[in-house]
């Protein structure tokens, strides 16, 4: 089973690619090189699990579980300008997450306020995309990586399905792509350039762009209003042009970078 796992981690990295591919142009380029990275560390427990059965990976573990949560935050930080700047605020975050390692001198010395810390790291990502298209896959990853800790903390022994987290992540890049492409088309520009945005940058840019398009809405006297879910019409009488609720959102979201129905590739 652990090299079954292993072999799908390894073929996570297309959808990766694909996705990394897609947002090339846009400021979700470098949460995705931050998950590539992470990516790459879950990879590597899962085949020294292949090539050393029964033995302990606490430091790699650990440290795929500091570059998800870095991954993660990434994206709090991605628009322009200023989005390859907090890239420093992502590399000082790994830093204090590194501090087990550092104190314990090349050993994972992790104390009960560290665990905490990365914990919230992780479950803030993760609700970030809950109410998101993505909202299953990022409960997969929370269970995935929640199963870690809890290894990593003793209160799983390590040889109690220790390929059972990896396989768990290993599904949620392809889960991610299918839910992304499978998502059904809206005959609304708007809608579907909204849709596309929010289920990428997940629930915190996502709010904060909505209140901006509503608020140039209402002073255009229009009488719509941008919700979770897409745009309604909040009265009676004609709707608004279509083009100019669709180039009004590429206003707002122009510092995330271009837009596309077909983003997720």
């Amino acid at each position: 089973m652990e090299l079954l796992v292993a072999l799908l981690l390894l073929a996570g990295l297309f959808p990766l690619a694909k996705a990394l591919r897609a947002n090339r142009s846009t400021t979700l380029r470098q949460p995705l090189m931050w998950g590539f990275g992470a990516w790459l560390a879950w990879i590597g427990v899962a085949w020294l699990q292949v090539w050393r059965p029964g033995g302990e990976e606490h430091l790699t573990t650990y440290g795929a579980l500091c570059l998800t949560g870095c991954a993660g935050i990434a994206v709090f930080g991605a628009r322009r300008p200023g989005a390859a700047a907090w890239n420093f605020v992502v590399v000082g975050l790994l830093a204090v997450l590194g501090l087990p390692i550092f104190n314990g001198m090349g050993e994972l010395r992790l104390e009960a306020a560290q665990q905490i810390f990365l914990a919230g790291t992780l479950l803030v990502s993760v609700l970030n995309y809950l109410p998101t298209r993505l909202g299953p896959q990022a409960v997969v990853v929370a269970a995935g990586c929640g199963w870690e800790m809890l290894r990593l903390e003793g209160w799983i022994a390590p040889t109690h399905l220790p390929w059972l987290s990896l396989f768990l992540l290993a599904l949620t890049p392809w889960a991610a792509w299918i839910a992304l492409a499978s998502r059904a088309p809206r005959p609304s520009e708007t809608d579907r350039l909204w849709l596309a945005y929010r289920d990428r940058f997940g629930l915190v840019w996502g709010q904060r762009m909505r209140e901006q398009f509503n608020r140039a809405a209402y002073h255009a006297g229009w009488p719509v209003e941008l919700r979770w879910n897409g745009l309604h019409q909040t009265a009676v009488g004609p709707p608004p042009d279509p083009a100019a609720l669709a180039a009004t959102l590429r206003a707002v979201l122009k510092r995330f970078g271009p837009e596309s129905e077909n983003a997720h590739g």
